[in-house]
């Protein structure tokens, strides 16, 4: 079934964006936008997808992605390795230390199977494009190449990098123009820094749209609006798993909502006059509601707008379903995710991430019966706010995306959509360096992961930042500045913009929409990051 979001008022769209602080596209012009896409989406042009796994609740990506050089490992170390849950992970080659026994690099015993001892090493990865250690992380004067690593529960991805399937991205956060430490802690007038930078609805919407919380469209759905014209499906642009969210929304394009149960996808369409329940069942306001949104006749313009609605969400389910069918041998041959062990809990578990994904190929394989070429997608899952407990709920959210990411892989390769579809992670922001006893608190800057067949993987995107808490000299021990970051937070160095660009660049997205589409572009000395494939 499928629930159909109306499109945003002019108001709301101008309060959203005067709120961040920057012009965003009041509405953008479609026709001329169609004429410009008519070759990238036609019916003639190869199927390309981008997808958004959104890890909502901001991910710790401190330690999704490590630098392990010497000096930069000291300080990690440093800052995580206190508390009553310490969240450091284990160098690289740690192996693992078996429930009873006693890890001979923190001392600790090992009594839980979400202890980093327990998991072992970080993974080392080997990024093409060497990377320098920074100044402030040197162990002696002498240039150092860096050395990188992922997360344990990462094995899987550590693979898919050394295949060039996954690339990663170092440090993106939301921007409205490139800051430094110093225009960031003593900004003048006309510096530009981002508003409300530490709540979750404001930097998810900022995130998934370059507005505040209420932002009624996203850069998937505007992204989608530049192809509208072009695509007899348009109805299906864009696609989502996840319910209102801003990224699906553009102005022309409106989010199709699909389920994923039971290894089928399907679509989710609005059910307000079935509801149930005791607060539905007790109130007679609702009942009534109900029994008056069902007729079609009435001169209610509620009632109105709920019957077209209605009516729209049943022909695009019907029109849905009937292309998943009529894809029929290529549908059938998706494959289902295999079975997901929870490696905290030790036993066979749901892994809702997967089950998305599940959907999202089996809809990218309908796409000649639904009648498009240019496809996004939004699914989501979390919660990444690890303020406590930080080690059992990210070991298992990251091991879910490893099994998930793989299983995409696998199946995009099975149905020959490998080179046409694009995975990308995104999350409300980053969380501090240090710990916070057993977690970690709401920062900035943060490094994701890019997978696909079109990727120029096995490398890393951006400079990886100093690592590092500011510290006053004390005694024989000089003082430490970190240029990367303010507090305990990195200060981004690649914008969401540029990191989101990029991906629409290889979609087809001319450079003239890029420039309505993402409207602080051009503030930014790199416009595309180089990770795609032409």
């Amino acid at each position: 079934m499928t629930t159909r979001t109306q499109g945003p008022s002019r108001r709301r769209l101008l309060a959203g964006m005067a709120l961040y602080g920057a012009a965003a596209p009041l509405a953008l012009n479609l026709s001329a936008i169609g004429k410009a896409a008519a070759q990238a989406a036609g019916p003639n042009a190869p199927y390309r997808a981008l997808v958004c796994i959104f890890m909502t609740g901001g991910n710790d990506s401190n330690n999704l992605l490590l630098a392990t050089d010497q000096g930069g490992f000291a300080q990690y170390w440093a800052a995580r390795i206190s508390g009553s849950d310490p969240i450091a992970l284990m160098p690289p080659g740690t192996p693992p230390v078996a429930i009873g026994g006693t890890s001979s690099v923190t001392g600790r015993a090992v009594k839980t199977t979400d202890q980093p001892e327990h998991w072992g090493g970080v993974l080392p990865i080997s990024p093409k494009t060497p990377q320098l250690v920074p100044a402030a992380n040197k162990v002696g004067t002498a240039d150092q190449a860096r050395t990188f690593a992922l997360h344990p529960m990462l094995s899987a991805t550590q693979g898919l990098f050394a295949a060039g399937k996954v690339a990663a991205i170092a440090n993106v956060g939301t921007l409205l123009a490139p800051l430094t430490k110093a225009t960031y802690t003593y900004p003048t007038a006309t510096t530009q820094i981002p508003q409300r930078l530490f709540s979750h609805a404001d930097q998810q919407a900022a995130w998934q749209s370059g507005q505040l919380d209420g932002a009624a469209t996203g850069w998937g759905g505007l992204i989608a609006d530049s192809f509208q014209a072009a695509q007899t499906g348009g109805d299906f642009s864009s696609i989502t798993t996840a319910g209102n969210t801003p990224f699906p929304q553009g102005v022309a394009t409106k989010s199709f909502r699909v389920n994923y149960a039971s290894n089928k996808a399907s679509a989710q369409t609005i059910t307000l006059t079935a509801a149930s329940g005791a607060y539905n069942e007790c109130a007679t306001f609702l009942a009534e509601l109900r029994a008056s949104l069902q007729d079609a006749s009435s001169p209610n313009q509620l009632v109105q707008t709920y019957a077209a609605a209605v009516t729209r969400s049943i022909q695009t389910s019907v029109v849905y379903d009937a292309a998943l069918s009529a894809a029929g041998g290529a549908y059938a041959s998706v494959p289902m995710p295999p079975a997901f062990t929870d490696p905290i809990a030790g036993k066979v578990a749901d892994n809702p991430l997967a089950d998305q994904l599940e959907a999202v190929v089996q809809t990218a394989v309908a796409h000649a019966s639904l009648g498009v070429q240019r496809q996004v997608f939004f699914v989501q899952y979390g919660s990444f706010d690890t303020h406590d407990g930080e080690n059992p709920r990210q070991g298992l959210l990251l091991a879910q995306l490893d099994h998930a990411l793989t299983y995409l892989d696998t199946a995009l390769t099975q149905v020959g959509l490998s080179q046409a579809v694009t995975a990308f992670t995104a999350s409300d922001f980053n969380r501090t360096f240090t710990t916070n006893g057993d977690g970690t608190d709401h920062a900035w800057g943060g490094h994701h992961l890019v997978v696909g067949g079109a990727v120029k993987g096995g490398d890393i995107y951006g400079a990886y930042p100093t690592l590092g808490v500011d510290k006053l000299a004390s005694g024989s021990t000089p003082a430490f500045v970190n240029p990367d970051a303010s507090g305990t937070a990195l200060i981004p160095t690649t914008s969401v913009e540029t990191y989101m660009a990029t991906m629409a660049t290889w979609l087809g997205v001319t450079p003239a929409q890029l420039a309505t589409i993402f409207p602080r572009l051009a503030n930014f000395p790199t416009q595309n990051l180089g990770f795609m494939t032409a």
